[in-house]
């Protein structure tokens, strides 16, 4: 190869990253929840979506106010994956508490059966508990399988966020509640 022809190789190749990196093909298509000093990252073709108002009215309930909703799909009625996300005060009270408050005036309203419940420690430290369990959508009326987790910083501010999706691959499903749950950061 010849000084000429590296030249023409080397303009071809700058082009052609140019254009990859205008067009976006690089990107990993992530969207980052930024609100009521919670941080998160998920899908990026997942659009938010008004708060359904029985969901709201049942997180009301249980001392949460719920800040986003965000699904993969079309509607409340028409999606493949779900995450909604509540907060609440707790100074008066405990993490065990605020999540006993959320089992039993919300998540008992959509669960076929008693929840699954544990208690871990979140990537970055913050005490967590975690009920699983099958259901029927407050709002959606669609069968799902459901992930709840209830966690802190600093026992003052609980944030919960329930992952539901249609029990099809739930395998693949709970590899990417887990990469939000990785990416959580409480300011």
């Amino acid at each position: 190869m010849n000084v000429s022809d590296c030249k023409k190789l080397g303009i071809i190749l700058i082009v052609t990253a140019v254009i990859v990196m205008v067009s976006g093909c690089t990107s990993n298509n992530i969207q980052t929840f930024d609100k009521e000093g919670l941080s998160l990252e998920f899908p990026g073709n997942w659009n938010e979506i008004p708060t359904p108002s029985n969901d709201q009215n049942l997180a009301n309930k249980s001392g949460f106010n719920i800040i986003g909703v965000f699904i993969e799909g079309k509607e409340i009625t028409n999606y493949t994956f779900l995450i909604e996300i509540g907060k609440a005060n707790i100074t008066n009270t405990t993490l065990t508490q605020a999540a006993d408050n959320l089992n039993n005036n919300y998540i008992i309203e959509e669960s076929n059966q008693a929840p699954i419940i544990n208690r871990t420690s979140l990537k970055n430290g913050y005490d967590a508990i975690v009920f699983t369990y099958n259901g029927t959508g407050a709002s959606s009326n669609l069968t799902l399988y459901e992930n709840t987790y209830v966690f802190t910083k600093d026992n003052k501010i609980a944030y919960f966020i329930i992952f539901a999706t249609p029990q099809t691959n739930i395998e693949e499903n709970q590899k990417t509640i887990q990469t939000i749950i990785d990416s959580i950061t409480i300011k």
